[in-house]
C-alpha cells in the first residue's frame, strides 16, 4: 500500500494553493498595516492580523533581558553610592526635589519628596497606571497603552500643589490627577500628553498634548499633530491650539511638509515654559515652546496668536527652557546629532543661555559639564533653584546634579537598583522650601501614610 504522505499531486493545484497563500498572507499584511496606522476598516481580522504580525517580535522581546529602563552607559556610575550625596564642606540646598524615577528593585515608578532639610524622603507615592487608567480611551498611534501598567508607566514632570494634589502622566498617555493620599481624582483622556508639565501660576497647568481629532486635514493618521494644551485643576480641557494649524495659519507650511521625507512627528514639541511676569521682550501670558525635531525655540502670545520670536539654534535636539530673567533664557542643549551612524553627542549636555538684549548665546558651564559627563541622548531637564544654583537631570542616566553658579557640585542623586545598576528618571523638579513645607502640610493633615 503505497504512503499517502508521498502521493503525487497535480502541479495546477500546488500553484493554485500558492496563489492563494500569497494573496492570503497579502490581505493579512493589508489589514495589519491599516490597523498598525490606526485606520481599523479590518475590525478584528485587522486586529488578529497586528497580534499575528507582531508574534515575532513579542517572542524576541520576551527572549531578551529587560533592559528598557535601565540607564544610559551604566558603568560610568559603579563606584559611587545610590541616593543623595552632599558633597563635604558645601552648605546642602535648601527646599525639595520632588524626584521621579523607576525603581530598578520594585520595578515600578516611584514619585518621592525629598526634604533636604531632613536629609531624607518625607513622603512617597507608588502609581499603579494599570489601574488608574484600566477605563481610558485613547485612540492614536502614537499612544502606547501596552507601557500603562504598573511596570513599564513612567511618571514623567510630575507636579504636586500645594494642596497635596499630585498631577501625573507618561510620554503620550492620558492626563491623571491624584488627591494626597494618592487616590485617583480624575482622568483626562481626550487627548494624549507628553512631556513637560508647567504651572500657570493661578492653579491650572500648560502640557503638551497631541490632537487626537486634528485640525490639519489630509495628513496619514500616524501623525503627530502637537498641541499646546491649557488644562485646569480639575483636568478640564481650558484651551487647546495645534502646534502644525498654528505655523500654517503663519505662513510655516516648510517646517511641516518639505515634500521630500514624510516624518510623522516632525516639531516633537517637548516643552511650554509659560511667561508668569511681564520681561523686557516678553508678556506675562506668553509662552516659550521647544520644537526638539527643529533645535528651535519659540516665543508665542495666545491672547493675539502671535508668534512673537523664534530661533533655530545654536542648541541641537534642545530640552527645556527657563527664564532667568526679564532679559534672558536658560535652554538644556542636548547636542544631539546624527550623521548617519547614530545618535550621538558633540561633547557634552551644556546649559545655553540667550541673552535678548545682545542676541548672544552663552555656556558658562560648559567645561564642567564636560568634566561631569553630563550626556543624556534624550530627555533632559534644568530647574533653577532660589539660591542661584542650578538642578540638572540627566534623565537617560538616572542621575540629578545640583551646581552652584561657579560649578561646584552641591549634591548628587544617583538612581541605582541594589545590584548596582542605574534606573532612568522622569523629569523631577525642584521645590523651594515654602511650597514643599505648604504641600508636606496638607499631605499630613489628609491622613495619609508617608509611603
Amino acid at each position: 500500500m503505497k504512503n499517502p504522505l508521498f502521493k503525487r499531486i497535480e502541479l495546477w493545484l500546488v500553484l493554485v494553493f500558492g496563489l492563494l497563500g500569497l494573496l492570503g498572507a497579502m490581505a493579512l499584511g493589508t489589514a495589519a498595516l491599516d490597523t498598525e496606522r490606526g485606520n481599523s476598516r479590518f475590525g478584528a481580522l485587522g486586529r488578529f492580523a497586528h497580534m499575528l504580525a507582531d508574534a515575532p517580535f513579542i517572542l524576541r522581546d520576551a527572549l531578551r533581558a529587560d533592559t528598557r529602563m535601565v540607564g544610559f552607559r551604566p558603568e560610568r556610575f559603579t563606584d559611587r553610592p545610590t541616593g543623595w550625596t552632599i558633597t563635604p564642606g558645601v552648605a546642602p540646598p535648601e527646599g525639595y526635589v520632588l524626584e521621579s524615577h523607576y525603581d530598578g528593585d520594585r520595578r515600578r515608578p516611584v514619585i518621592e519628596l525629598y526634604s533636604f532639610a531632613e536629609g531624607r524622603v518625607v513622603h512617597e507615592w507608588l502609581p499603579d497606571a494599570g489601574e488608574l487608567l484600566a477605563d481610558a480611551e485613547v485612540n492614536h498611534p502614537a499612544a502606547s497603552p501596552e507601557n500603562w501598567t504598573q511596570r513599564y508607566f513612567r511618571a514623567i514632570a510630575p507636579i504636586l500643589t500645594e494642596d497635596g494634589r499630585l498631577i501625573i502622566k507618561d510620554h503620550y498617555a492620558p492626563l491623571i490627577g491624584l488627591d494626597a493620599c494618592g487616590a485617583r481624582l480624575w482622568v483626562q483622556d481626550e487627548m494624549l500628553f507628553h512631556h513637560s508639565t508647567e504651572t500657570d501660576g493661578a492653579g491650572g497647568f500648560w502640557i503638551p498634548g497631541v490632537m487626537t481629532k486634528g485640525a490639519v486635514p489630509a495628513t496619514a493618521a500616524d501623525f503627530v499633530e502637537d498641541a499646546i494644551v491649557h488644562v485646569g485643576a480639575n483636568g478640564e480641557i481650558l484651551w487647546r491650539r495645534s502646534l502644525p494649524d498654528l505655523l500654517l495659519d503663519h505662513g510655516l507650511d516648510h517646517l511641516l511638509f518639505s515634500g521630500q521625507d514624510y516624518d510623522e512627528d516632525v516639531l516633537h514639541l517637548n516643552d511650554i515654559q509659560p511667561v508668569l511676569t511681564d520681561g523686557r521682550f516678553w508678556q506675562a501670558g506668553d509662552l516659550f515652546l521647544s520644537l526638539r525635531n527643529h533645535s528651535m525655540v519659540m516665543l508665542y502670545r495666545p491672547a493675539t496668536d502671535a508668534i512673537v520670536w523664534m530661533q533655530e539654534g545654536p542648541w541641537l535636539n534642545q530640552h527645556d527652557v527657563d527664564i532667568l530673567d526679564d532679559h534672558r533664557i536658560a535652554v538644556f542643549d542636548n547636542r544631539l546629532y546624527d550623521k548617519g551612524r547614530g545618535p550621538r553627542i558633540d561633547g557634552s549636555n551644556q546649559i545655553a543661555i540667550l541673552d535678548f538684549d545682545t542676541g548672544s548665546v552663552s555656556r558658562p558651564l560648559s567645561e564642567r559639564l564636560a568634566e561631569l559627563d553630563v550626556t543624556t541622548l534624550f530627555e533632559g531637564k534644568l530647574d533653577l533653584m532660589d539660591d542661584g544654583r542650578v538642578l540638572i537631570e540627566e534623565e537617560m542616566a538616572g542621575r540629578i546634579l545640583i551646581l552652584d553658579p561657579d560649578g561646584t557640585l552641591v549634591a548628587e542623586y544617583l538612581n541605582k537598583a541594589e545590584d548596582g545598576t542605574p534606573y532612568r528618571m522622569g523629569w523631577s523638579r525642584f521645590m523651594s522650601r515654602a511650597a514643599g513645607d505648604r504641600a508636606l502640610a496638607a499631605l499630613k493633615a489628609a491622613g495619609c501614610p508617608p509611603g
